[in-house]
């Protein structure tokens, strides 16, 4: 009888967590964490010109786009010690309301370091989000399951950020402020979260007990974790470096830079969604290596390309790696994580992948001062080939 009301708990659930406004909402959640950098990527040329007189502007203009990044580091490891406590939703909708007024301050300073304050509060509501969304993926589903509704979030997150992209590239030609204006979509889907989600059931005391024999294996988990570093600082020089030399090599408008931007994260949810599909071709190790080696591919295209079309030929092959490749790596790191320990682990990969945001500007500019933008991309192509090369020869 106890048995017969389990399978009936578990196919409602099922079902539940199966309705397209439900996915919707949890998904929706899901790329609220990319859409913080891709929403006002292609104002920071008109946000370093409007304060031009500001020392060291041209690194200052873009810690507006990455600094929330230092601070989701920071308390991502912090929010999933939290979560695995006290739960996920407690923690996922007051942050959402934050994130969205924090975002939308952006536009009301006309000082660059009160907007660099406000990202920084920005960063602190994200790492909250990211955590506590990503943690109830890990919940909601299981199995097979799972990797479909990784790979659902990472179309999501992609197509969220492509469309974004082109409406801040639209606002950010008209004035560089309106694109903050977007991020008040936030307390829509907050509002969606607290009728649609519900907090995944609790375990008793005992089998927490239980579980404590099953400790997390952070040894085995670095490789994922140095990953999630390395793509973040290459992925990141396309919303960082793409719009400057687009613009003023090339003279191409916000709009149209908006467009080619999103030609990356388009590629990128494409190659999310089908993960299961490539999966069930491609070992996880064969994915890594054809991923690292497809993104390193495109950054070398752009490096020799002077033309419009050629730089969004390789921003779509930088999408198809990286997609493919940030799907195999959350995956392939919940596969060996025991359950107790999902929210701290991807506590700690949202940190390290944001302190690749964080850093890659910071990486890449006297690069930029010294060589120029185009040498940013081989640099990166090259760190990507290393990174198939070392897949390839150094695991098993």
């Amino acid at each position: 009888m106890e048995n017969n009301q389990q399978n009936l708990l578990e196919k409602k659930i099922y079902a539940l967590v199966h309705r397209p406004l439900f996915m919707f909402t949890l998904f929706s959640s899901t790329s609220m964490t990319v859409l913080g950098g891709t929403i006002i990527a292609t104002s920071i040329p008109a946000i370093e010109s409007h304060f031009a007189n500001v020392p060291h502007i041209d690194t200052l203009s873009k810690l507006i786009l990455t600094l929330p990044a230092l601070f989701v580091m920071l308390f991502s490891p912090v929010s999933g010690i939290l979560l695995d406590r006290f739960g996920r939703l407690k923690f996922l909708i007051p942050s959402m309301f934050l994130w969205s007024i924090s975002g939308m301050l952006g536009a009301v300073w006309d000082n660059i370091y009160w907007i660099l304050f406000t990202r920084a509060i920005f960063g602190i509501s994200t790492a909250f989000v990211m955590t506590s969304a990503s943690a109830l993926v890990a919940d909601y589903y299981v199995g097979e399951d799972r990797q479909k509704a990784l790979g659902l979030q990472g179309f999501a997150t992609a197509c969220g950020s492509a469309i974004f992209m082109c409406l801040g590239g639209f606002l950010a030609h008209y004035d560089w402020h309106y694109p903050f204006y977007v991020y008040g979509i936030g307390v829509f889907l907050a509002i969606l979260v607290i009728l649609e989600l519900f907090e995944p059931r609790t375990r008793k005391k005992t089998q927490l007990i239980e579980d404590t024999k099953d400790r997390m294996d952070i040894i085995r988990l670095i490789p994922c974790y140095l990953f999630g570093f390395f793509i973040m600082v290459t992925y990141y020089t396309s919303p960082t470096q793409i719009p400057h030399l687009l613009t003023q090599k090339l003279s191409i408008n916000e709009i149209l830079v908006g467009f080619c931007i999103s030609a990356s994260a388009l590629a990128y949810g494409l190659s999310s969604l089908f993960y299961p599909k490539i999966r069930a071709i491609l070992s996880v190790k064969l994915i890594y290596i054809i991923g690292f080696a497809c993104m390193g591919s495109g950054f070398f295209l752009i490096y020799f390309a002077y033309n419009f079309h050629l730089i969004a030929t390789g921003l779509l092959i930088v999408g198809v790696g990286g997609g493919a490749i940030m799907v195999n790596n959350s995956s392939f790191l919940l596969s060996i994580t025991p359950k107790q320990h999902i929210a701290k682990a991807m506590g700690i990969l949202s940190a390290t992948s944001f302190f690749g945001q964080f850093v890659s500007p910071i990486l890449s500019q006297p690069i930029v001062r010294q060589y120029g933008i185009s040498y940013v991309f081989l640099v990166s192509s090259f760190i990507l080939f290393a990174l198939s090369v070392i897949v390839a020869y150094k695991t098993k």
